[in-house]
């Protein structure tokens, strides 16, 4: 079906006069509204997010990590066999000999084991110990490590234990023996050793090789033995004329002008006897005898001298009638698994220290062991004491 279409509704002219009219008297007769600009402050709050930096102390706990340097100080194994010899973490050890004065030996052994750090590179450390049995100890159970010098019962108690190495022996007075002397009164009618049999004897100990052991002991001689401690106080009894004879320690005397040493085989034990002169105290401390070594005299170093200021007669009115074998010095011995390149090295420093200044302020001191010089030796040469029966006491 076909729609009609809707009618608009026609405006009246008149009726829309009028609403205008009327309009326009009402706007015209109401109160006027003036629009005038106006500036003023006015207070208002802004809400809006404010970014501020702060500091806020905080007594709360706040766990925190920090790290922190710790310096742990732990236990840990060595294996010292691992260690190269001679080096500071494993030094070679040089024994000294028992000392009662031990600061003496550190502070002088001090200087020669300075000198072969310096000549060798290898690092050495000192040690005195109290008795020979720690240095024999260290010796055969230490043996890649320790140097040792020992006295000649010692040496072959060690070359015999754990085959210790000879290396050196030490020289003194310029001989590398030592020996040992039995004197008797001048006036006396003792003149061997035979003759001492029954009589009383003076000696420093009866321990002492070369002053008991090879000179009384060895020979069979039966006598009434006191000790005395020192070769001076052995002495002193035989002037005082408590015993008959007496033993103490001979060093040969310096021959004119140094030409040669004193010879034990041809040289009497008191060839300055045949000057014909008495001996003398010089001014700087040496017995002499007609004047000093280096203008034509004897000097005499055997142990008489020691109490010539006190008792000057000493030399007149005793005489020697006999000597001792010849006893080997100290001993300079290498453990036996001592590298042989190191121990040669050693050894070749030390015999060139002991023959030079230096030593005058170690081995070769006056307060020390008195040594000239070191030279090689050869194990034989302690033959005479490893026929030594051991000494039995009465």
């Amino acid at each position: 079906m076909k729609q009609r279409p809707r009618a608009t509704p026609q405006r009246n002219p008149i009726t829309w006069f009028w609403l205008t009219s009327l309009t326009l008297l009402a706007v015209a007769c109401g109160p006027q509204i003036e629009i005038v600009p106006v500036t003023r402050e006015v207070e208002i709050e802004v809400t809006r997010p404010i970014l501020l930096e702060a500091t806020v102390l905080v007594t709360q706990p706040v766990p925190v990590t920090v790290e922190v340097p710790l310096e742990v100080t732990r236990l840990v194994e060595v294996n010292s066999a691992a260690l190269v010899p001679g080096t500071a973490e494993r030094p070679y050890q040089l024994f000294f000999l028992p000392s009662t004065n031990p600061r003496v030996a550190e502070v002088r052994g001090q200087f020669m084991l300075d000198a072969l750090r310096e000549a060798t590179g290898y690092e050495f450390v000192g040690v005195v110990p109290e008795d020979d049995t720690a240095v024999l100890d260290a010796l055969c159970n230490q043996t890649q490590d320790t140097i040792a010098i020992l006295d000649p019962t010692h040496y072959l108690q060690a070359e015999e234990t754990c085959n210790a190495q000879l290396s050196l022996g030490a020289t003194r007075f310029d001989v590398p023996y030592q020996l040992g002397m039995v004197v008797v009164p001048t006036g006396s009618d003792i003149e061997t050793l035979a003759d001492l049999n029954g009589k009383t004897i003076a000696v420093p100990s009866r321990d002492d090789l070369a002053t008991y052991q090879t000179i009384l002991g060895d020979n069979g001689i039966e006598a009434e033995i006191i000790e005395t401690g020192t070769s001076s106080a052995a002495l002193l009894a035989l002037l005082a004329g408590e015993v008959d004879a007496a033993t103490a320690v001979y060093n040969p005397p310096i021959l004119p002008f140094n030409e040669r040493i004193w010879d034990y085989d041809t040289d009497d034990p008191e060839i300055w006897r045949a000057t014909g002169r008495t001996p003398t105290r010089n001014p700087i401390g040496y017995v002499d005898v007609l004047t000093t070594p280096e203008r034509g005299g004897y000097r005499i170093r055997d142990a008489r001298a020691a109490i010539f200021d006190t008792h000057p007669e000493v030399f007149d009115e005793t005489r020697i009638i006999a000597l001792s074998p010849r006893i080997p010095q100290e001993a300079i011995v290498f453990g036996r698994d001592f590298s042989l390149s190191a121990a040669d090295q050693v050894s070749r420093e030390l015999l060139a220290f002991t023959t030079s200044e230096a030593c005058a302020q170690s081995v070769c001191a006056s307060d020390f062991y008195q040594w000239t010089g070191t030279a090689p030796v050869m194990p034989s040469a302690y033959n005479i004491l490893r026929l030594t029966p051991p000494v039995e006491e009465n």
